[in-house]
């Protein structure tokens, strides 16, 4: 158990890191949408900055999921489960991630490679005036669906770390 768990404390490590790195993501956005804002009120917009502050945003949403994850502030329903006992809670949520979590994010893995693949292999553009690459953008969907599969398992150790602790205390 031992080694699993610290396999866990290396794939939490790995998505703090890359939470807090893109959560920094909202710097540049937030610099867009200010200058966007200033150019259109002397009226010359840009063409590139909404469609720059979309990628951006897309960017940091999606490849800080897996710190989300991580730090619990995905949604849940804690109404019923706030009064199981913390073994209990365990071994429910195993169930949830063996019954929701994974498929979903199998079926997000695949699709997301898939998706990405074909953007890469055709080098997609996008239809707007300023045309910049999507192959890179949508890398982002894959990268995303791995960084929440290793969070995924690193939360299902921690739960089974719960679950064998408790066990062995009771014996």
């Amino acid at each position: 158990m031992h080694a699993l768990l610290s396999i866990s404390k290396k794939i939490d490590t790995l998505n703090t890191w890359t939470g807090k790195v893109f959560s920094y993501f909202l710097i540049p956005l937030t610099l867009f949408v200010v200058y966007e804002v200033i150019t259109r009120s002397f009226g010359s917009p840009t063409i590139w900055t909404f469609e720059g502050s979309n990628m951006m945003y897309a960017s940091h949403f999606m490849l800080v999921a897996a710190y989300g994850l991580l730090m619990k502030s995905h949604v849940s329903i804690d109404l019923v489960s706030s009064n199981f006992s913390r073994k209990t809670n365990a071994v429910v949520s195993l169930v949830c991630y063996a019954f929701m979590f994974f498929p979903f994010i199998a079926v997000f893995t695949y699709y997301g490679i898939d998706y990405s693949y074909t953007s890469w292999s055709q080098l997609e553009t996008s239809w707007s005036a300023w045309g910049p690459p999507l192959y890179p953008i949508k890398t982002v969907i894959p990268v995303t669906a791995i960084l929440l599969l290793l969070q995924g398992i690193s939360e299902v150790i921690k739960h089974i770390g719960v679950i064998v602790e408790e066990k062995g205390v009771s014996q």
